[in-house]
């Protein structure tokens, strides 16, 4: 006779409210841990499709399911999950999951009212602050936690409160991300053609004041080629015409050290970075994934909290981050030291 016990813990449903890859990235150990303290190891992220958790998250054993958050869509200001009757709606979606316990990374009031009428029995979020402070009415398992008040990004900070008090972890987690080995192996052999030493360009920025600006990485891409390494710059649909600028820059004697692509996926540029030196790049997500990859990163700040999550992250600091200075910016990447690639 074969005996199966059934799994007794919770059946367990996260929601990510932040719409950044970055957001998602700084989650993503905590989602593992939770994880690991759920029903079959596994858990259901609710999340913003520009999270791109479909993507990021394809590698990761610990998702059961990701279910979109239809919050706001860019094309057409719309959205399945908008107001009043949006959270109606989201709420009896999540109603026929059953899940037994929600994770709420935010201090948002309507979460956790959405959880409530969604009646799952266990809500644990951060019990908000300032006027959502009506959050910690919807919630029943404390504590709570107290607003960040720290000169870093809050959210990695918020994150690690939420999940060492309630348990889930016992110290600050690091995240890293999952790459697949054929993912590494197949952007190894395409990036092959440039010299061992190499740096990646995270050329993205959400908003215009976080903009390092195209001119200043072909300056930068110019004197790191002049000096024998090669440069891969990243960007999708928004950079290709930055991109098309910067390699037009570039004189025609050094364009075969430089690679200028436009990867189909997340994942994808995460593999391409894997197979780098160094990243340099915007305070934007890519950043946040090229250090979850354990490559050297070096982060354009200006005036914005600096990251702390992360001992790979390297801060360029300025008053505003178009005063960083290129000849200062390219002594720091001269200090990277070598790394043990995937195709060595």
């Amino acid at each position: 006779m074969v005996f199966q016990f059934q799994d007794r813990r919770q059946k367990t449903a996260i929601l990510q409210h932040d719409l950044g890859i970055g957001d998602l990235i700084f989650r993503l150990p905590y989602i593992r841990a939770i994880a690991e303290q759920s029903r079959n190891g596994k858990v259901s992220l609710i999340a913003r499709p520009t999270c791109r958790a479909d993507d990021i998250l394809r590698e990761e054993t610990c998702i059961e399911k990701i279910i979109c958050y239809d919050r706001w869509r860019k094309e057409d200001h719309k959205g399945e999950h908008r107001g009043m009757r949006g959270h109606w709606r989201l709420a009896m979606e999540l109603r026929e999951y059953r899940f037994g316990r929600i994770v709420i990374f935010s201090g948002r009031l309507k979460y956790a009212l959405i959880a409530l009428l969604a009646g799952i029995p266990e809500r644990i979020g951060y019990g908000g602050s300032g006027w959502s402070w009506g959050q910690r009415f919807f919630l029943n398992r404390r504590p709570f936690i107290k607003p960040y008040r720290g000169n870093l990004n809050s959210n990695y900070q918020l994150a690690t409160e939420l999940a060492v008090r309630h348990g889930f972890a016992e110290t600050p987690l690091i995240p890293r991300l999952t790459l697949s080995i054929p993912l590494v192996r197949q952007w190894s052999e395409k990036l092959s053609d440039l010299p061992s030493r190499r740096f990646v360009f995270a050329m993205g920025a959400s908003v215009k004041k976080k903009d390092w600006g195209w001119r200043n990485f072909a300056s930068l891409a110019k004197l790191l080629l002049e000096e024998g390494n090669g440069v891969v710059c990243l960007g999708g649909k928004a950079e290709e015409q930055l991109l098309a600028s910067l390699r037009a820059e570039i004189p025609p004697g050094l364009r075969p050290h430089l690679l200028v692509l436009a990867p189909p996926s997340v994942l994808d540029s995460a593999a391409i970075i894997y197979n780098c030196t160094g990243c340099v790049g915007n305070d934007t997500g890519m950043i946040n994934v090229a250090a979850a990859c354990e490559v050297p990163t070096i982060v354009l700040i200006g005036e914005r909290p600096p990251l702390g999550h992360d001992p790979a992250i390297f801060h360029m600091t300025a008053p505003g981050v178009k005063e960083i200075r290129v000849e200062d910016l390219r002594r720091t990447v001269a200090g990277i030291p070598d790394r043990q690639l995937a195709s060595s």
